[in-house]
């Protein structure tokens, strides 16, 4: 079954406000306003830094090369000798360049935990971004609709102020003729009132859902959009509310992201209770000085001197800094594992309620749908009996104030049921068939 929304260009803000007027579908919009999210954009950011801190704990497991380098100019002091030898000159001039190598040999996990830690976190910030991406496609979607079923109100509602204004000039020229009455002439008038005061609140919502579009969109609130003329959209095959819920829990980025954290939170209790663990360590120098240290008798010349070694520390007692930092980091698992359970219920809500609500629309679309129907034919019945003198005017005003509201209720119910699919879709972060 297809049913066909059917929008109205609006070229009249063109003309009235000199402005090009941009013909977009639901597609453009959505490329528009991911091009153009700020949240998106802090979110982009976000991966890179997640990255690039996953890169700096990366090197700590590599060797590192160091130079240092330094120049020392010494007060004059008398050399050193014995007796009249001399054993040792006065050197005031001192160089030193020293290139050092270290590599970690056993760090009790502490490197590869903080590597396993931060792998889990940029996996998480780019669970988040799509996380954003999936909303801001969700609020597109409702501004969009709403933009929509806003203009097609306006187009229904003066339509029908056109055929109210004819009928009046007609009915005026047989009340000046004597062949209507004044109180005929005056419910039409109300009428008329009724469906201009309907059509101000319809021009008011127009703007209000374009500034709201916009806004979504990141754009100036005062651009102008037209949806293109006709979206066909087809009823989606609706599955079963367990199989939309569970493929929630297989699609839902939120949920990936904090599986992501808990596993960051695993590792991040390895990484603690390293403490508990010698560190060992290998360096390796080679000095270029003048003069250099390790030579006897000193000499102003360079001399090049290398040595190895390898360095254990352990921490004896520090206060139980580790157990601290351990018992913080199990908290800090369970406060995710927590909210894990928490975001799981919100979704099994959320998707039981956007189902419901599917279900309820589309009912309710066809009612809607029947009701518009009965109500066209019901005018025309009235219109016609009218025109034979078979029923008074207000029976006419009352068939045709009737089948507006009943086109209006009808797209209303079209632009809520697009919006619910829309909600549903990002419920399970999946496309209905």
């Amino acid at each position: 079954m297809k049913i066909k929304l059917l929008l109205l260009f609006v070229t009249t803000y063109s003309v009235l406000f000199g402005q090009e007027v941009k013909i977009v579908s639901l597609e453009d919009c959505i490329k528009i306003g991911l091009d153009n999210s700020k949240t998106l954009k802090i979110s982009g950011s976000k991966i890179i830094s997640a990255k690039e801190r996953l890169n700096e704990i990366k090197t700590a497991q590599l060797p590192s090369l160091k130079l240092n380098a330094s120049y020392t100019r010494l007060s004059p002091v008398d050399p050193f000798q014995i007796g009249s030898m001399q054993i040792s000159p006065s050197i005031l001039n001192n160089y030193t360049a020293r290139i050092t190598l270290t590599q970690p040999l056993y760090t009790g996990n502490r490197l590869s935990s903080n590597t396993e830690l931060n792998e889990f976190n940029s996996l998480a910030a780019e669970t988040d971004y799509l996380k954003d991406k999936n909303q801001l496609i969700l609020d597109i979607k409702v501004a969009y609709w709403n933009y929509a079923k806003s203009l097609k109100v306006k187009e229904t509602i003066e339509k029908n102020i056109i055929q109210v204004k004819s009928r009046l000039q007609d009915l005026e020229n047989l009340y000046n003729n004597g062949l209507a009455t004044n109180n005929e002439v005056l419910k039409v008038r109300v009428q008329l009132s009724n469906f201009e005061i309907l059509l101000l609140d319809a021009s008011n919502n127009i703007d209000i859902s374009l500034y709201n579009l916009n806004n979504v969109l990141g754009v100036a609130v005062n651009t102008k959009f037209e949806p293109k003329a006709i979206i066909e959209f087809k009823h989606p095959e609706i599955p079963k509310l367990e199989d939309l819920i569970k493929t929630s829990k297989e699609r839902r980025s939120d949920l990936k992201s904090l599986d992501y954290r808990i596993k960051s939170g695993q590792a991040g209790i390895t990484l603690s209770k390293s403490g508990w663990f010698p560190q060992l360590n290998f360096s390796a120098n080679y000095l270029y000085a003048n003069p250099n240290s390790r030579v006897f008798p000193s000499v102003e010349k360079f001399k090049g001197t290398w040595d190895l070694g390898i360095t254990l520390s352990y921490d004896i007692w520090n206060w139980k800094l580790t157990s601290y930092q351990t018992k913080q980091a199990e908290a800090n698992l369970e406060q995710t594992k927590i909210a894990k359970e928490v975001t799981e219920n919100n979704i099994d809500l959320e998707v039981s309620q956007n189902y419901k609500s599917l279900l309820s629309v589309t009912a309710k679309m066809k009612l809607t749908k029947e009701t518009v129907e009965q109500a066209k034919e019901n005018y025309r019945v009235t219109s016609e009996k009218y025109k034979s003198g078979l029923l008074l005017n207000s029976e006419v005003v009352d068939a045709e104030t009737s089948l507006l509201l009943a086109e209006i209720n009808n797209i209303t119910t079209i632009a809520d049921y697009l919006i619910v699919i829309a909600r549903l879709e990002k419920s399970i972060e999946n496309t209905l068939k």
